[in-house]
């Protein structure tokens, strides 16, 4: 089994403070979502690093090491 990484946005209803306090806690932590192929992936949170969007906004940007594959129902 090949590992690759993904690249996702996470947008939460926070201030930029919340979010520099959040980004640290999700390294090492396990996430699921959906792909453009409908099919829920489950990785590892590698990296979370507070951006900006083009208006300014904060959100973090995460790199998940996608491990397992769980086809859609």
């Amino acid at each position: 089994m090949s590992v690759t990484m993904a690249t996702k946005e996470l947008r939460f209803a926070v201030d930029e403070k919340g979010y520099k306090t959040l980004a640290p806690t999700l390294v090492g932590q396990t996430m699921s979502y959906w792909d453009r192929d409908n099919q829920l992936l489950h990785g590892k949170v590698s990296a979370a690093e507070v951006m900006r969007d083009r208006y300014g906004n904060p959100f973090i940007e995460v790199t998940i090491d996608e491990e397992t594959a769980t086809p859609a129902a």
